[in-house]
């Protein structure tokens, strides 16, 4: 069986220590591909020009790489009702898309609009608010050679594989559209991992691994929450999907909990066992 290929996303490393040095650190346990997650001083999307040719000559120098960058939503909303709350957040998504097109990023994981938990708006209106967005962000991320990757959150406008399959389908432009499916976000609203990868099938480009439970959201390290990992250890032996499969893992050590997450997913055959370089 091939496994999927294996990476880290930094979000457990925004406040510290600094990107490049969680890279090293996580270099010397074997791992050569990251996510970068968007966020002062983390990794800034008004990084210089000069900034982003030395942190790319960094991890070239180094065998590093990056499969995608992440923009957090809280300070955006594709799904705004606001007009300029849209046009503003277009606006961060493309800066995202440039910088992630400078920093060799294939994807950019894209969270598609927040939604108001106690009153969302009717459907046909979110639709409308979306899909505009998404339409002004398409261009830009072909031009730049960037693939948008639609994430499964469970409070943006498609939480769920089926609301992003169909949303995909509808947009048309797979060349750039795909899908970035969060297992412990899928876990928390009561998806069925196995389900939702068959649903999603080529249109998953990223995959998302930490551990949830269905009462309290988290992004922790495998085996604190009760993700059945035995299931997805199924679903991807029966899928074509190769990865790339980010450990995004939210703790107050992060490389440890990356490293007891890496095991405890190879302990289930999902992938490789680590092998560490130094």
């Amino acid at each position: 069986m091939t496994h999927p290929r294996v990476g880290v996303n930094t979000y457990g490393y925004l406040w510290g220590p600094s990107l490049r040095e969680c890279m090293t650190r996580l270099a010397r346990r074997g791992y050569s591909v990251f996510e970068g997650v968007i966020n002062p001083p983390h990794l800034d999307i008004e990084l210089s020009p000069q900034g982003r040719s030395e942190l790319r000559s960094f991890m070239e120098d180094r065998g590093l790489s990056f499969s995608s960058l992440n923009l957090p939503s809280l300070d955006t909303n594709l799904a705004s009702p606001f007009a300029f709350t849209r046009q503003y957040s277009v606006e961060m998504f493309r800066r995202a898309i440039d910088l992630a097109a400078d920093l060799g990023a294939p994807q950019l994981v894209t969270v598609p609009g927040r939604l108001n938990p106690l009153l969302p708006p009717g459907k046909a209106a979110l639709a409308e608010w979306v899909e505009e967005s998404i339409a002004a962000l398409i261009p830009h991320a072909r031009e730049r050679g960037v693939g948008l990757a639609l994430e499964n959150v469970p409070f943006a406008s498609m939480p769920r594989a089926r609301d992003l399959a169909d949303f995909v389908d509808r947009m048309g432009n797979e060349d750039v559209l795909g899908v970035c499916y969060d297992v412990a976000n899928a876990h928390f609203i009561g998806e069925s991992l196995k389900e939702g990868i068959e649903i999603l099938g080529p249109r998953m480009r990223l995959m998302h691994c930490s551990d949830t439970t269905r009462t309290q959201w988290r992004h922790d390290a495998v085996g604190q929450g009760d993700v059945p990992w035995g299931e997805l250890a199924v679903a991807l032996g029966a899928s074509a999907w190769r990865g790339p499969l980010l450990l995004e893992i939210i703790d107050p050590d992060p490389e440890h909990g990356v490293m007891v997450s890496h095991d405890a997913l190879a302990a289930q055959g999902i992938i490789d066992i680590r092998k560490q370089t130094s």
